[in-house]
């Protein structure tokens, strides 16, 4: 399968500029595992799949589904990829105890159809984990979110197609959260380059090429300097009860073993 092209949005694992957020991105998968408990699970909008292989090697089996094809390096033998989309997905209802879905709803303007998709595909007694970021503490500058959510109003989006949805949060530790605060700090100082807002005027195109640059600028920047970037492991996003100051919101949906 073929690399993925670096958008900004869709990390790759192996990029020092991306370690820290490649960490925080991983921390939900490896809390995912105490969910698995030997049951079908699904990774959907696996992107580039490196979270997809991080549950392989744990798991003896598990489904990847995306619209793009993931890295090569993420591939595995237990791993069944699936390139389809939300709406024509050919997985059969009821068919996993475990779905995981991270960073995808905030693309979505309509939810509705992403999470009736998971609650058709969840099976009875079975576990849906979403993540997305935490409006609270975002750049809010990224062209491709759509939209991003408080706690509060995830839960209410959520609650709807579970019969029970718990929130967490994916917290910062002391150690990479001036990573978190000066990344924001260059972003804002970039952004008043354009104090009227006229990059949006632009094509779609453009956006998503600048924002992909602005990403590389801003890490190379840190990177550079006299704090430098950050060894982040997994222990720097502990997960747990929703918090303000989280970086990402992480919601546990359960579906009743009588559905």
């Amino acid at each position: 399968m073929s690399q993925v092209t670096f958008t900004g949005e869709r990390l790759h694992a192996g990029s020092s500029l991306f370690g820290v957020d490649l960490a925080r991105h991983r921390a939900p998968y490896v809390y995912a595992l105490d969910y698995a408990q030997g049951g079908r699970v699904l990774d959907l909008g696996c992107g580039s799949g490196y979270g997809t292989a991080e549950l392989a090697d744990a798991l003896p089996r598990i489904v990847g589904l995306d619209r793009i094809p993931p890295d090569a390096k993420n591939e595995r033998n237990n791993i069944d990829w699936v390139r389809a989309d939300l709406r024509g997905n050919p997985l059969a209802r009821g068919s996993f105890h475990l779905i995981v879905s991270f960073q995808v709803i905030e693309h979505l303007e309509d939810p509705s159809i992403y999470l009736e998709s998971i609650s058709r595909l969840l099976a009875p007694g079975g576990t849906a984990i979403i993540t997305t970021p935490n409006l609270l503490t975002s750049d809010k500058i990224n062209p491709f979110h759509v939209h991003e959510y408080e706690a509060e109003e995830l839960r209410e989006c959520l609650a709807p197609y579970f019969d029970e949805v718990v929130m967490q949060g994916v917290g910062v530790s002391a150690n990479v959260k001036p990573y978190f605060d000066q990344r924001l700090e260059r972003i804002e100082k970039i952004m008043k380059i354009d104090p009227l807002g006229l990059r949006n005027l632009l094509p779609a195109s453009w956006i998503t090429w600048l924002f992909a640059k602005g990403a590389l600028l801003v890490r190379r920047g840190i990177q550079s300097s006299d704090t430098g970037m950050p060894e982040a492991t997994l222990q720097d996003f502990p997960i747990g009860p929703a918090d303000p100051a989280d970086i990402d919101l992480l919601a546990i949906c359960r579906k009743n073993a009588s559905a």
